[in-house]
């Protein structure tokens, strides 16, 4: 209300120029200025609001998207093994496989242990002796005396061998409870110890004795996939790739195997897929709620007829419901929708499409990435004598070796060539002889063509230094569609929900900031309503007085007649 300090304002006047009337005229004024102004905030205040739920319920279906669309998630895997003989983990990305293996034999380290003596410092020969460990190509010459001690004995293995050899006292208990003990620490028949002395150091600790030497170093042996096999260790990781095989115990019986598949491991995806559904349920649920038009009430949604919502609607529904050029829609995949519109998750549809085709599945969903072939023609090939060393030609790094007479024709050059590279063992590469007298080198899918050699000795077999690369072809499924179109809603840099958000935010500082201008001005308006009102009081009081004086004049004059 205005401010002025006239609390006398109406009483000339009978009231008609009272505060009460500047209220009212301005409660006018208001409604008519400020209510449209107070409306607009209050929508925007809820469509802020609704949006913030929104968006936060479109990046929980984007979340789904991406971990559907991710490469990491198609490569997990799990591994099953048969028994307990041996464990098997495996890397993400290992190619599905399965084999069979047989224990025959574990590594092992070479153990040694010693008799037994009353004392860690008991004393164990009479005379100076040198004791030598010899493990590989390493000798370790141990000097003791007949006042060496056991623990001295230990601690000078331990000083000398460098960690490949431990020496410990181990207390067996009974009256001479102490032994020493010494092994090599690593497992394999490279890693066996073989002990000596010049005197009788090796008797007198009884290291000679054959009940005495607990394991005997030796390899690993295995049967894999019917093939004999042997490593140093029990942990084997370069047999499979991405594969580590830990050997357990040893399998006696002949006929017993172990078996090991490693298969894909669906469990992200299936979980994710269920998210999908959930996270698209809740938000078509808010959308359909938030976009709607109530005909009988004449009531709307916080973001009906929003260009931004409702794109984002339909968007949402393309991606769900599309069919792809291949004709494969999510209903083959185990997710359909009710007639209700809401998405519903088929583990058994899912788990049988996996099983049927598990690479389709990951096609559809992720995409794939296919290579082109590789193609290098040389030139014709002359006849006469060639000689080709290590040096001259290499194909993608595998040296190409051969040699021709004097007397050889083009054609039994050419059949040289093709033969040599084809048994160089190049993986992907096959070599073939053209129309032209020249040889033709083609790459399979993937494969690269890198020709390198002697400039002379190329030019000889119509060859030369070239690089030939396969090119990717990349085909993107499903969800990294759907995924890439989340992004452009809830991008935080210029997603279309963010960019919205911010429109709002400016529009309530322009409503904001509008408000504050015609409070301002109605402010000042009904001030200078309320001072003009008292100096129409100032003049009707005074002619009031002034009227009442003159009547009183005229009244007294009447009397006095």
């Amino acid at each position: 209300m205005a401010t002025s300090s006239l609390s006398s304002l109406g009483l000339g006047s009978d009231g008609a120029l009272s505060y009460d009337t500047i209220d009212k005229l301005r409660a006018v004024d208001e409604k008519a200025i400020l209510n449209p102004i107070d409306a607009k905030l209050t929508t925007n205040t809820n469509k802020q609001s609704d949006l913030a739920s929104l968006t936060a319920l479109a990046n929980t279906l984007k979340a789904s998207t991406s971990a559907l669309s991710e490469e990491n998630n198609y490569l997990q895997r799990t591994t099953t093994v048969s028994n307990d003989a041996v464990s098997v983990t495996t890397k993400s990305g290992t190619n599905v496989d399965s084999f069979t293996l047989h224990v025959d034999k574990l590594a092992q380290q070479d153990i040694y242990q010693s008799t037994s003596f009353t004392s860690k410092t008991s004393t164990f020969t009479s005379s100076n002796d040198t004791l030598t460990l010899k493990l590989g190509t390493n000798t370790y010459d141990i000097a003791v005396t007949s006042s060496t001690t056991l623990v001295e004995l230990q601690d000078m293995i331990n000083e000398k061998a460098s960690g490949k050899i431990t020496a410990s006292i181990l207390n067996v208990g009974g009256t001479n409870p102490y032994k020493l003990v010494i092994k090599s620490n690593s497992t394999g028949a490279d890693n066996a110890i073989t002990l000596s002395s010049t005197g009788t150091a090796l008797t007198d600790l009884g290291l000679d004795q054959s009940a005495n030497h607990l394991k005997t170093a030796r390899d690993a042996s295995i049967i894999y996939n019917g093939v004999n096999v042997t490593r140093s260790t029990n942990t084997i990781d370069d047999l499979v790739v991405g594969t580590t095989i830990t050997l357990n115990k040893e399998q006696t019986d002949a006929a017993t195997n172990t078996t090991v598949s490693i298969t894909q491991d669906w469990t992200n995806i299936t979980t994710n897929l269920k998210s999908l559904v959930s996270s698209y349920n809740d938000i078509m649920t808010k959308l359909k709620t938030a976009t709607a038009y109530d005909t009988t009430t004449k009531t709307a949604g916080t973001f009906q007829g929003v260009t931004q919502i409702n794109s984002l609607s339909t968007d949402i529904r393309k991606q769900v419901l599309g069919v792809d050029s291949e004709g494969r829609s999510l209903s083959d995949y185990g997710i359909s929708m009710t007639t209700e519109g809401k998405l519903e998750f088929s583990a058994t549809t899912f788990n049988a499409k996996v099983a049927a085709d598990p690479a389709d599945v990951r096609d559809y969903f992720q995409g794939s990435t296919t290579y082109s072939s590789t193609s290098y023609k040389g030139t014709s090939v002359s006849s006469g004598g060639l000689s080709i060393g290590a040096d001259a030609l290499s194909i993608n790094g595998k040296a190409i070796t051969f040699t021709t007479l004097s007397t050889s024709t083009v054609a039994e050059n050419l059949d040289a060539i093709k033969t040599a590279i084809n048994n160089a063992g190049i993986t992907g590469i096959t070599a073939s002889i053209g129309t032209n007298n020249n040889i033709v080198l083609k790459g399979a899918a993937g494969a690269d063509i890198v020709i390198t050699g002697e400039s002379t000795a190329l030019a000889s077999l119509g060859l030369s230094t070239s690089n030939v690369y396969s090119s990717p072809k990349t085909k993107d499924g499903l969800f990294k569609k759907f995924n890439t179109m989340m992004a452009g809603y809830v991008n935080t840099t210029d997603g279309t929900l963010v960019q919205y958000n911010k429109s709002l935010t400016t529009e309530k500082t322009a409503l904001t900031k509008s408000r504050a201008t015609a409070v301002f001005r109605l402010d000042t308006k009904y001030d200078a309503m309320a001072t003009k009102f008292a100096a129409y009081e100032s003049i009707i009081s005074k002619l009031n007085t002034e009227f009442s004086s003159l009547s009183s004049m005229i009244k007294q004059s009447y009397v006095s007649k």
